[in-house]
């Protein structure tokens, strides 16, 4: 079989329509039989090979779904993937994965594959900078779950953390500590779980009376590249910090390169606290300080989604919040000479 030859060669080969051809194949009952022989006997004379998965084009599933993340060299991600592969086992499903590096491009063409593949439904980390394939894949009907992401204004099945509670407690922690120069490097506000980890920042700040400064206020950090770059210049205008929260434990690594450039001890001077609680944030020369995220229940939950909405597409949205933890490491300590303050944890 000729993997190069398409169902559009077999229509121009025979002269009928590829919407013709493609029911033939599929063994429709209002093609003739005569229709359905000339179509065949041209099949076997150019070797086409039909999609692999052509029994989903009758109705049978193809226990398959699409996995999709912006960046699976991030540990949070794979994480996640790790919490989808198991549900998806225990339900005998294979995935298929795909990743997008944040670009939207990519997540067009990356849903495109995975529908051709003919997978039975969607999980999917959308880079949110445009909403159009979401917006496609509501109108359609297909079963998607998004994950770890979710959009105000679209009324979609998802799977989060309450990331307005993380941001309250990483900032919460810093202010007991007596940080009250506290800047926040986030991620970019398009992304859900950078808007809402910012709106917990604001929450805390205005809960134990400090004013928002926007000048320590810095976003579109994704890499570690961006959290060194970003606080490097921050360090060189704002001297007088005390605390950093960023928006993932990978742009905390690289803030924390640019605190050591610039002379300054971890936590003495500076105390910094990431999130995601990635695998290797306990293993550092000074450990990180993080807000834990239950990476693989987010993943298992999703496919529980899933699965209701492959079962039952008239279903109201389904949503999964998920809480977070703050997990306190050697990156954050007291002021020196500052006392001790006792806060009660909360929102």
């Amino acid at each position: 079989m000729n993997s190069d030859i398409t169902i559009r060669d077999v229509a121009e080969a025979t002269g009928f329509s590829v919407n013709t051809v493609s029911r033939a194949l599929n063994e429709k009952p209002d093609v003739s039989a005569e229709t359905k022989r000339v179509i065949l006997e041209s099949v076997g004379k150019l070797g086409y090979r039909p999609n692999k998965h052509a029994p989903a084009l009758r109705g049978t599933k193809t226990q398959t779904i699409g996995v999709i993340v912006a960046d699976i060299s991030n540990p949070f991600f794979a994480a996640v993937v790790k919490g989808v592969e198991q549900a998806a086992r225990q339900r005998n499903w294979s995935i298929i994965l795909g990743n997008t590096d944040e670009k939207y491009e990519k997540e067009e063409e990356v849903i495109r594959t995975m529908l051709a593949e003919r997978v039975d439904g969607l999980l999917l980390a959308p880079t949110q900078t445009n909403k159009g394939t979401i917006m496609d894949l509501k109108a359609s009907g297909f079963p998607f779950v998004l994950l770890g992401r979710h959009f105000d204004d679209l009324d979609t099945d998802y799977v989060v953390t309450d990331d307005v509670q993380g941001g309250f407690l990483a900032t919460e922690h810093l202010i007991s500590l007596g940080r009250e120069r506290i800047a926040m490097i986030n991620g970019p506000l398009h992304i859900s779980s950078a808007k809402e980890r910012f709106q917990g920042y604001k929450k805390a700040l205005e809960h134990y009376g400090i004013r928002l400064d926007r000048s320590i206020v810095k976003g579109g950090a994704i890499t570690t590249d961006d959290g060194y770059e970003i606080s490097k210049a921050l360090l060189n205008h704002e001297p007088c910090l005390t605390g950093i929260f960023a928006y993932s434990d990978f742009v905390a690594f690289g803030a924390m390169r640019a605190i050591r450039e610039a002379g300054l001890n971890i936590p003495d001077d500076i105390a910094i606290i990431g999130y995601d609680d990635v695998e290797f944030s306990s293993c550092l020369e000074v450990p990180l300080t993080t807000i834990e995220i239950p990476e693989q229940k987010l993943g298992s939950n999703a496919v529980s989604i899933l699965d209701e909405r492959i079962r039952d597409r008239k279903k109201d949205a389904l949503r999964s919040i998920l809480e977070v933890k703050l997990i306190i490491r050697a990156s954050t300590t007291q002021m020196p000479h500052y006392p001790m303050q006792r806060i009660s944890t909360g929102r």
